[in-house]
């Protein structure tokens, strides 16, 4: 039975959940004016830092019990929701669906914008320069792994920008179909690197069972739907997405694994409160070359939060370095700090400047 306490505390709940929706209302029919008069103008309707503005300002403001990582959360679906009242952005990531790509592209868009898989990272980066999508979400680093090859080559020569970045944790989970007896596993399905970020959990839990790699541990869950003793190493959406049943959580042996996504795009974001810049450049292979090129940097008292360097696959034993600088292109001493490195540079190129993004996500 419910006491009379409970019964008049969920009538006041009915209250402020009808305020919501009238205020939620009231909001949407304000950004749908807004998104239309962009469409007139050609304006894009996706707007990275007035979105990181408004959510930074609100988790000041907060003063719980709500959590900052559920105001980005809710807030991604207000703003996913304001974009579907016009004509939203297609947005191309790496598929199939169920990938860390899909679920980094879902965390920043929503669920009403189109989101389009594709075959690899160039496809993404074509779709979008060919204007077949408005944005594209690609994997740029990895905490444990390190920066994306793929990513990085294609950026060398694309006209495209950083408009975002979003940070996924990598957690596994094991997955089967609702009626997989555990006892009876004998194939453990995936893709190469989750199965070797599992590898002690698999020893130990499963040691009978064989290991199966997989090109996507997408592909893993579309084939352990088919009856047989075998279970698969996922993300939570794609267990959810193809109707798995999950077995086990956090199958990882580094909790600390996060992958860093970012948005490309035509678009520049306007400055926000904190912003961060990035940019690729190659020096002369001889000494002290390196140093002339990052000097400016703490001549202008500019934080590099990282640099990176990569073999440049044209010429044997040269470099390209890239780094991620704190602020934004527009700050004076960033365009000053970039503008004398680039002096000491044999190639430069600017990936653009966007809102930061801490790595906590919902």
């Amino acid at each position: 039975m419910i006491n009379d306490h409970v019964a008049g505390l969920r009538k006041r709940i009915d209250i402020i959940d009808a305020k919501l929706i009238d205020l939620l209302n009231e909001r949407l029919a304000i950004a749908i004016d807004i998104n239309r008069e962009k469409e007139k103008t050609a304006a894009a309707v996706y707007s990275p830092s007035r979105e990181a503005s408004i959510v930074n300002r609100l988790m000041r403001i907060n003063k719980g019990p709500l959590q900052n990582d559920f105001i980005k959360y809710i807030f991604k679906e207000i703003f996913s929701a304001s974009r579907a009242s016009v004509t939203p952005p297609r947005i191309a990531f790496l598929g199939p669906e169920g990938t860390w790509a899909h679920q980094a592209a879902l965390l920043e868009f929503g669920n009403s914008s189109p989101l389009l898989p594709a075959k690899n990272i160039s496809e993404i980066f074509n779709e979008v320069e060919y204007s077949n999508c408005d944005f594209g979400v690609v994997p740029i680093e990895n905490s444990m792994e390190g920066t994306v090859p793929q990513t990085l080559d294609r950026f060398i020569d694309s006209p495209l920008l950083i408009a975002r970045e979003i940070f996924v944790p990598i957690s596994y989970v094991l997955a089967a179909r609702e009626n997989c007896n555990v006892k009876n596993i004998t194939k453990v399905y995936s893709h190469p690197q989750a199965i070797a970020q599992c590898r002690r959990w698999i020893r130990e839990r499963l040691p009978n069972a064989i290991t199966v790699d997989t090109d996507s541990t997408s592909q893993a869950a579309k084939i352990v739907q088919h009856p047989g003793p075998s279970v698969a190493i996922v993300s939570e959406l794609a267990a959810r997405l193809y109707g798995l049943k999950v077995l086990a959580r956090r199958l990882e042996e580094n909790p600390n694994n996060v992958t860093r996504f970012v948005v490309i795009g035509k678009l520049m974001p306007d400055r926000t409160e904190s912003d961060k810049t990035s940019i690729i450049f190659a020096v002369k292979h001889r000494a002290g070359a390196l140093y002339a090129a990052l000097k400016p940097f703490s001549d202008y008292r500019v934080n590099l939060t990282k640099i990176e360097s990569r073999p440049l696959k044209k010429k044997a034993w040269e470099y390209l370095f890239f780094v991620d600088i704190d602020g934004h292109i527009g700050d004076e001493k960033i365009k000053k700090a970039v503008s004398a490195a680039r002096q000491h540079t044999v190639f430069f190129k600017f990936l653009g400047s966007y809102p930061k993004t801490t790595q906590e996500q919902p």
